[in-house]
């Protein structure tokens, strides 16, 4: 972790790695496999997690480029699914004191491709105006009591 520390001349000069987004602490159980050998499950544990990438910590080692698939587990006895399997790299593998293997995996993200159709717009609907024939309003001529009607020529 240290190797991955850098300083810089601001005032923010500690920073961590070269992340994306920062990672969130689990302790979640999961089922690792390659990708081309879906028989051969293997359990771990995530240490931690985003988006982009997560720390296993598991019993066997994988190698720096395989294609794997992780499935996140609800219990501890990995019976249950929390979620569909997700295709992710290895992209770094580290042997502990301990003799866990922590790997490290990047999730690939798929393209999203826009469809051929276009997006259903609805045509803007401008107001229509009235024709100016006959007009619907009608008025009427009031005087006030004691005013004579002029005569009409």
């Amino acid at each position: 972790m240290a190797d991955e520390m850098f300083f810089s001349p601001d005032s923010k000069s500690l920073r961590r790695g070269k992340r994306i987004a920062p990672r969130t602490e689990t302790s979640r159980p999961c089922l690792v496999w390659p990708e081309d050998a879906p028989e051969m499950q293997m359990r771990g544990v995530i240490l931690d997690m985003n988006v982009y990438g997560m720390l296993i910590r598991m019993m066997e080692s994988l190698p720096p480029g395989m294609r794997i698939q992780v499935q996140l587990m609800r219990d501890d006895a990995f019976r249950e699914s929390l979620t569909k399997p997700v295709t992710a790299m290895v992209v770094r593998s580290i042997v502990q004191n301990d003799g866990l293997v922590e790997l490290g995996i990047q999730v690939v993200q798929e393209a999203v491709h826009q469809g051929e159709n276009k997006p259903f717009r609805k045509p803007l609907q401008k107001p229509r105006l009235r024709q100016h024939g006959r007009t619907r309003m009608y008025t009427r001529h009031l005087r006030p009591s004691g005013v004579k009607q002029r005569e009409r020529e």
